[in-house]
């Protein structure tokens, strides 16, 4: 089985994805030290946020996932 490559874009991808994913954990964290009940607007904020994310490790996944099937109908 070979290796898939991770493209350029990926990585700045998966980097992004990385600190925006610290960023929400933080706020995450923020909030909750100082609300006791936390505001609906920055959850749904939040929560979209990591919907993207989510939405770009799939194409990040799904990118991958074509160069390796690529790479085994050449074999």
């Amino acid at each position: 089985m070979k290796q898939t490559t991770i493209t350029t874009r990926d990585l700045e991808c998966l980097e992004h994805m990385r600190n925006v994913g610290r960023l929400v954990g933080e706020l995450m964290q923020v909030q909750d030290c100082t609300t006791v009940r936390p505001d609906p607007a920055q959850q749904l904020q939040l929560t979209s946020v990591i919907y993207l994310m989510t939405a770009q490790l799939d194409g990040v996944v799904e990118r991958c996932n074509q160069r390796w099937l690529a790479e085994e109908t050449r074999v």
